[in-house]
């Protein structure tokens, strides 16, 4: 059988987990029993606050795309909600000529956060395989810029020593990314606020190409811990009984420990055992649901879908074979 050898393939290759963490080129961290820390049962003040972002396409062509965008934060002071805000607004990104160059407008609807208005359709940190972004590829551009704005907002409503997670690392990777982290670090520097990333799932590899947090995990101690690669990032277990071990990205080294502390309070619910409850919610309340979707799109169509009828026909034919076969 064709998947016994495909198995005894994959189980060779799992088999050997590696000795090095390789973050990058230039950061390679040797995998060693010294740098895991235990996290400490000392229950730790302040407040947490989680964001994420949705985002769900209304209509759209190989040359433009309206979508929907969703921000959302909560504040949970123990495992108590305290606090919450949504804000949703659309952006029209559509394609206009540059010379003999093609760039992406994006415009925005209903919001007050000041965003990145233009961009080119062949950024080197968005494009894949020499083609041209897809404009559905820009808006969720501009819904991960929204989340660090909203990241900016939260902050008002939060004290000295409180602490933001947002879903995903701290890395900037797009073109014009790092200038909204610098404002949010500024801000939350200036009122002693702690910035955080927990990533759900993490492409980090050991030098055998092997995941680093399964490498971790198989020689990690049984409690909750906490792997230190760099001062600003590592793995953490929030949960003993938990088999699943995050990145965690911080701001602020010195303070690591109380954020773990923070998290590891926030993480017993069993439906996820390990994973802060608050970033269950963001998730939840950030997304735009199908049913949601359904009704803006028929809403909008019935406004002047025939307008638009030329256009989105190119883009239809994927949903008529889907509907098909």
């Amino acid at each position: 059988m064709v998947f016994n050898k495909i198995i005894q393939k994959l189980g060779e290759k799992l088999e050997n987990k590696g000795n090095k963490i390789i973050l990058s080129s230039k950061e390679i961290i040797p995998i060693d029993k010294k740098r895991f820390l235990s996290i400490s049962d000392k229950k730790v003040s302040g407040k947490v606050c989680y964001i994420d972002g949705g985002n769900a396409e209304i209509i759209g062509a190989a040359n433009f795309s309206l979508q929907l965008i969703r921000t959302y934060y909560t504040v949970y002071s123990g495992n108590a909600r305290v606090a919450n805000k949504k804000h949703d607004f659309y952006v029209l990104v559509s394609a206009k000529g540059d010379g003999n160059k093609i760039k992406y407008e994006a415009e925005t609807y209903n919001t007050h956060f000041r965003l990145e208005k233009e961009f080119d359709a062949l950024d080197k940190s968005l494009i894949s395989g020499g083609h041209k972004i897809e404009p559905s590829k820009i808006a969720e551009v501009i819904r991960k810029f929204a989340e660090i704005k909203m990241a900016c907002e939260a902050i008002d409503a939060l004290e000295k020593g409180d602490v933001i997670v947002r879903d995903g690392d701290l890395e900037p990777s797009i073109t014009n990314e790092e200038k909204y982290y610098e404002q949010l670090f500024e801000k939350a520097k200036q009122k002693e606020i702690i910035i955080t990333g927990l990533s759900k799932t993490s492409a980090v590899l050991t030098n055998t190409g092997n995941s680093a947090a399964s490498a971790l995990s198989v020689i990690s101690p049984d409690c909750e811990w906490y792997y230190l690669a760099t001062p600003f990032i590592g793995f953490a277990k929030l949960n003993k009984n938990s088999k699943h071990v995050f990145r965690l990205d911080t701001s602020n080294k010195d303070r690591t420990g109380d954020v773990l502390g923070l998290l590891k309070t926030n993480s017993t619910d069993p439906c996820f055992l390990g994973y802060p409850y608050g970033l269950i919610e963001a998730d939840k309340h950030a997304r735009v649901t199908k049913k949601e979707q359904q009704q803006i799109q028929l809403m909008f169509l019935a406004k002047g879908g025939n307008k638009f009828r030329e256009h989105i026909s190119s883009k239809d034919a994927h949903e008529i074979l889907n509907k098909i076969i």
